[in-house]
């Protein structure tokens, strides 16, 4: 049986990282599948899979995890413990997750780099001021307000 996070509902710290680590590793148990041979069939390094279930991958990405959902043959929802939660038809990152597995893999590569691109601006101090236009309502708007 799978992880879910429906213990979050009920006050207990729920971790994403662990959620998905026990998962991974019940599905290897179950199917009797080395962690060398999923890390191959996913196309990562040999020891990705390795490196999660000795907790020296503490977060994975989530290329990483769509790609050993695809090679377990799983919805990554069900590694990530949303699928068979009862909160799942509501929460953004079950969503998103879905969304993100149905792109193919050049499309996911790209829209992982442009979300690294955007929290990296974020996260970032602007080394000017911001300069603000004053407001203009669209009955004052012309070409030269713009």
């Amino acid at each position: 049986m799978l992880i879910c996070f429906c213990a979050s509902k009920k006050g207990v710290v729920v971790d994403v990282s662990e959620i998905f680590r026990a998962n991974l590793l019940q599905l290897l148990k179950d199917r009797k599948i080395s962690a060398a041979s999923v890390s191959r069939k996913a196309g990562l390094n040999i020891r990705a899979v390795k490196d999660i279930e000795e907790r020296r991958a503490k977060s994975p990405r989530i290329i990483t995890v769509i790609k050993l959902a695809e090679a377990l043959e799983v919805p990554a929802q069900d590694l990530l413990g949303l699928a068979k939660c009862h909160c799942a038809a509501t929460d953004d990152l079950s969503d998103a997750v879905q969304f993100f597995s149905t792109l193919p893999t050049e499309q996911r590569d790209l829209l992982v780099t442009a979300m690294r691109q955007l929290v990296n601006a974020v996260n970032k101090e602007p080394t000017a001021p911001v300069l603000t236009q004053p407001s203009v309502t669209p009955s004052r708007m012309s070409p030269d307000t713009l």
